[in-house]
């Protein structure tokens, strides 16, 4: 078995324990807000145009102490992302090889079976929106949990990857194409059933862009789910710069659902369904947050365990990695009440809306296609 070195382990390590700080009460901020163009009084600052509405100015709402970074929100449609735009080669740098886990797995063995199991669950759901044999890609498919289990319903699967390195481990039977975007995939127009970017829409530089080229490959009358965490949940806003799915510097984008909607219908979808509840992210983004307010423990510490060889290291002494169980035991059923909660009041912590492209284009439509090319 091939394991990760010390270097690739603890620059994940460091990656998922990044501090983040309210803008307004870190004594950096004002400085750091400064050193951008456009910067007031008011901590806006002017970034390049908006993904989802073009407005180029953005409130800083959380620092990034040790980095170049803030998390800014769009003043007009309230869309979130990291600021300056990261360069390639701090992409490539954000996932260390021990991000993806080793020979197709990434998370301890019970983990890694719930994960299997949820995945599965997830493939039903997906299979309902196609036809029987129908052709499906996976954007960001990662070790293609999901397609394995369409696989074997008789469902045609690809997936597509920005690494080799994520897509280790795939069965072989999956279609897997590799490339720094979508577009470099070069599938054929109108070619696929269904389209998903399960929690992937975050971590892609030029979301706008993706969209159109899914309703370009998609077929008319063809289904796209998309899943993100949602900014205007209530777990994003009571937590703060603690919240489990900030993920900087990772996360590029934070979407609240209407811009979610309002990105998808700019590429040309309508937007059919939207759904609050997700067992695996919703409870656990309740725990992790909670944990991120208590100060002596680690920053995502509880992520950092679950995930395979996280816990081999410093500050995971036995001590911290009771704490973070008694926790977690503790919190479990507290975080499932309020997941619930959310989702029955339409704010879940993650939502995942499906949308469909049009069987016929409408004159509006058509001369976003002209524009587009």
């Amino acid at each position: 078995m091939n394991q990760p070195s010390g270097d690739s382990c603890e620059q994940s390590y460091l990656l998922y324990t990044q501090p983040v700080e309210r803008a307004e009460k870190s004594p950096a901020a004002g400085k750091a807000v400064k050193e951008y163009p456009g910067a007031d009084s008011r901590g806006e600052v002017d970034t390049d145009p908006c993904e989802v509405c073009g407005s180029k100015r953005a409130r800083v709402l959380y620092t990034l102490p040790g980095t170049r970074f803030l998390t800014v929100q769009c003043t007009h449609c309230q869309l979130g992302s990291l600021w300056p735009k990261p360069e390639l080669q701090e992409l490539i740098g954000f996932y260390p090889e021990h991000y993806y886990g080793n020979d197709g797995r990434k998370f301890s063995l019970i983990v890694e079976w719930l994960v299997r199991v949820v995945g599965a669950r997830h493939s039903r759901f997906f299979a309902g929106l196609m036809p029987k044999e129908g052709r499906v890609l996976d954007v960001g498919c990662g070790r293609g949990i999901t397609l394995h289990a369409l696989m074997r319903m008789g469902f045609q699967t690809y997936g597509f990857e920005v690494s080799s390195a994520a897509v280790e481990g795939v069965d072989s039977g999956i279609q897997i194409r590799v490339g720094e975007s979508l577009q470099d995939a070069a599938f054929p127009d109108d070619f696929f059933d269904e389209v998903m970017l399960w929690h992937v829409l975050e971590h892609i530089p030029a979301p706008a862009a993706t969209m159109a080229e899914v309703c370009r490959i998609l077929k008319p009358g063809g289904v796209v789910i998309v899943a993100v965490p949602n900014f205007s949940s209530w777990q994003a806003r009571w937590c703060g710069p603690s919240w489990f799915h900030l993920d900087p510097p990772r996360h590029l984008y934070h979407f609240p659902l209407r811009g979610l909607k309002r990105l998808l219908e700019n590429a040309g979808f309508q937007c059919q369904s939207e759904h609050h509840f997700s067992l695996r992210q919703n409870p656990f983004g309740w725990i992790q947050s909670i944990l991120n307010l208590c100060p002596w423990l680690p920053r995502n510490g509880l992520y950092a365990v679950l995930h395979r060889l996280g816990n081999r290291r410093p500050p995971f002494t036995l001590a911290i990695r009771l704490q973070l169980w008694a926790l977690c035991g503790l919190l479990a059923p507290i975080s499932l009440v309020l997941s619930v909660i959310a989702a029955i009041c339409r704010q879940g912590a993650t939502v995942h809306v499906v949308a469909r492209r049009p069987r016929t284009e409408s004159p509006s439509d058509a001369r976003r296609t002209v524009i587009r090319s």
